[in-house]
């Protein structure tokens, strides 16, 4: 998979996790909603390590 490509699944990820909250009624957020929320963001950092990491390895 093409780096650009990669990157572009990163922002529409991220793009959608912050939309999901932007339409959460605060009164009904549980525990469990804030956990996948969370696991969400810790895939993603992973994937932008990985990004970032090949990107990297291709520059020197």
């Amino acid at each position: 998979m093409d780096e650009n490509q990669t990157i572009d699944q990163i922002k529409a990820r991220l793009e959608k996790f912050i939309d999901d909250i932007d339409h959460v009624n605060p009164d009904e957020v549980k525990v469990e909603d804030i956990d996948e929320w969370i696991g969400l963001l810790d895939q993603l950092e992973e994937k932008v390590k990985t990004v970032s990491n090949t990107s990297d390895s291709n520059k020197a």
